[in-house]
């Protein structure tokens, strides 16, 4: 083979797993769209939160950037704001990874590893999950797919019009998260080690996708500088330096987790490319991608090791590592390995789905219920409705950024102010920079928190009553309560 990125692709008159593709995809997500039609589990924190970010549309927020905000928008806006309306994106975004996953599996690998690549990513165990909540990683994965496919096309083409796409697509994506920097490492890295592609580097094509790129991220840039970035702050907290550094415990569990979120016998063979590749025992092209997969792991792993680093974190390089594992098992006759590793996701999916819905008396036969976040929140928030309804003039207060993001939701239709205790008097979340309880002598609050004694809130006040504290259940034995205080005659301690 004389370059890493051959052209191996099906003709256009040869893509008939295209349309078998295309009817796995519709499917699958008909079946997942189906299921967060028929589910009533409630947002999460961070759903929530981003659902109220979409409520006011910016260039940035305290903790992300706007692309998530943007997307809940348009989806609310045509179909209102009902759970299932904030998360339907997820479904139809990772059926749009899929496709991207399989054209480029078949520029490289051609159209059976194609099909096994847009089979094997719509039905990872993380991507069965992901397709049932709203989150950030799913925008980035559908960029970070489009983009890889654009830079495939580039290098076999030397297209500008593939440039100037790569550029937007880089742009947007690192308008969901950050995490697509990554992207712009991976394909520097690429470019040293195949000296066949340097000349990307060097060329208008490479300049112009930077470009296009940081002149599509500049808004959120001016926005962060606007707000003494704030972001990058968070993402800088993120990080964790403070914590206790340097815990095997963490990586362990780290690496652990990745065998769930790439399933675990995807995740064995790509160890096994890995060693390969350490052997110079891979063709280019695989060890091409590896450029797109091993950057992000080590850089992810190496921060579990240091600090901490959840599971979801390394998710962009199992974009690659799904186009290099199927195009390796089915170019070396292991498909076998496909077809029980897609056995076992298409069960996880089944398994997932079922508890998602949400059926009474069922819950997820676990030690802790990974669901139980996704409950309470309706009955709880319309319990808390009925209280304030017998307080009129009054401001409700929270302490907890989730619960205050899960009350937005939940109490969207009422008209009284709802606000959060700022502890330290520097902003640490979205809505302590923009829901900020900023008192006065003659407030009436009504304190709604997660702890049953909130100190220092109740010592500011002269008057404190404890009310009657809301619970629901939320599963076996298991209660979301929140403990209410009438608080009046605000005073500086």
């Amino acid at each position: 083979m004389k370059t890493p990125i051959s052209r191996v692709g099906a003709s256009l008159a040869d893509n008939s797993y295209l349309t078998k593709l295309i009817c796995i995809i519709l499917v699958i997500t008909s079946v997942r769209v189906i299921a967060l039609l028929s589910s009533e589990l409630n947002f999460h924190g961070d759903e929530a939160q981003y659902w109220t970010w979409s409520q006011a549309l910016d260039w940035g927020y305290y903790t992300k950037p706007p692309m998530i905000a943007w997307i809940i928008y348009s989806t609310t806006w045509v179909l209102g704001d009902a759970e299932w309306a904030t998360r339907i994106s997820s479904p139809l975004l990772h059926a749009g990874t899929s496709f991207f996953c399989a054209l480029t599996a078949d520029k490289l690998y051609g159209k059976n590893a194609a099909l096994w690549a847009g089979i094997t990513f719509l039905t990872l165990p993380a991507v069965s999950f992901s397709s049932c909540i709203i989150s950030t990683d799913v925008p980035l994965l559908f960029f970070w797919s489009i983009s890889l496919y654009l830079l495939v096309r580039n290098i076999q083409k030397r297209s500008l019009s593939c440039s100037l796409l790569l550029g937007a697509t880089l742009g947007l994506g690192l308008l969901s998260k950050y995490a697509m920097a990554y992207f712009l490492i991976c394909a520097f890295i690429s470019c040293i080690f195949f000296k066949d592609y340097r000349w990307f580097l060097k060329s208008w094509n490479g300049l112009v996708s930077i470009a296009i790129a940081g002149l599509i991220l500049t808004p959120n840039i001016i926005w962060n500088i606007d707000r003494q970035w704030v972001t990058v702050t968070h993402v800088g907290d993120n990080v964790n330096l403070k914590a206790q550094l340097f815990n095997v415990q963490n990586l362990v569990s780290f690496l652990g987790e990745q065998f769930g979120v790439f399933g675990p016998m995807l995740f064995l063979a790509l160890i096994f490319l890995v060693i390969l590749f350490l052997r110079g025992q891979i063709e280019k092209r695989d060890a091409w991608l590896l450029c797109f997969i091993l950057p992000v792991l080590l850089i992810v792993t190496v921060q579990s090791f240091i600090s901490r680093a959840n599971a979801n974190w390394a998710a962009p390089a199992y974009i690659g590592a799904t186009i290099l594992v199927t195009g390796w098992l089915s170019a070396n006759y292991h498909r076998w390995i496909l077809k029980v590793s897609f056995s076992l996701h298409a069960l996880t999916m089944a398994i997932i789905i079922f508890y998602f819905l949400s059926i009474p008396g069922y819950y997820p036969p676990l030690k802790s219920d990974p669901l139980r976040k996704l409950r309470g929140w309706s009955e709880l928030s319309q319990s808390l409705s009925d209280t304030m309804a017998n307080y009129p003039q009054h401001i409700l207060l929270t302490e907890d950024r989730k619960t205050t993001a899960s009350l937005l939701y939940g109490l969207r239709a009422q008209s009284y102010p709802i606000q959060i205790w700022d502890y330290d008097g520097q902003p640490d979340h979205h809505y302590e920079l923009t829901a900020k309880y900023l008192p006065q002598e003659k407030d009436k609050v009504i304190l709604a928190a997660k702890w049953e004694t909130p100190h220092p809130i109740l010592t500011n006040f002269a008057f404190v009553k404890r009310l009657e504290p809301l619970q629901v259940d939320i599963g076996k034995d298991t209660h979301r309560t929140l403990h209410l205080f009438e608080l009046r005659n605000y005073r500086k301690d």
